[in-house]
């Protein structure tokens, strides 16, 4: 059984993965470094540079070569913006705005990427020994097990002490001229 896609898909990816977590530090721009945003494009860059040059190097090897080498940048992408992420909630102090990025940007990028992984090695007639074969109902499990552990962590994180989920209110507008705070 062939894959449905060819391993370059990852990197492909990985850049939309770069790309994404630019556009959500832009948004979230007073809470994390000026450069941030250009290392992410960088990053992005870099994919389209492997994505350019990769199959003329990569030809001669298998296939399981060529997966690695897109994981290891599709795995990269991910630890940029979960690295983005811990920044903002532990460096900074900034708990709430953690939260709301890794909802936005390290959640739904790290559950792509292992749902497309999963399929990819599951659709190879090769063995990946570095990854095991698992039924789709157990993948399925497993994603929705850790979407339920990473929504309870969130909830603990944001949750203020003796104040019901439901209490708790979104920050005002700022007014112009002022700061906005989000704490």
């Amino acid at each position: 059984m062939t894959p449905t896609f060819p391993p370059e898909f990852f990197i492909l990816l990985g850049i939309d993965i770069f790309l994404g977590g630019s556009v959500i530090v832009i948004v979230f721009d007073e809470h994390f470094p000026v450069g941030l945003p250009y290392l992410l494009d960088f990053g992005a860059l870099v994919g389209f540079i492997q994505l350019v040059l990769g199959p003329q190097y990569l030809t001669g090897y298998p296939a399981e070569m060529q997966f690695y080498y897109s994981a290891a940048f599709v795995v990269t992408a991910i630890m940029a913006i979960l690295g983005s992420n811990l920044y903002v909630a532990f460096v900074r102090g900034r708990p709430r705005i953690g939260c709301a990025f890794a909802i936005t940007a390290t959640l739904p990028a790290s559950l792509s990427t292992a749902f497309f992984m999963a399929d990819y090695v599951n659709g190879v007639s090769a063995s990946l020994p570095m990854l095991p074969l698992l039924p789709w109902p157990m993948i399925w499990g497993i994603f929705v097990a850790a979407s339920a552990m990473i929504m309870a962590a969130m909830v603990a994180v944001t949750r203020k002490k003796g104040r019901r989920i439901s209490e708790i209110q979104l920050p005002q507008e700022p007014k112009a001229g002022s700061q906005s705070t989000l704490e």
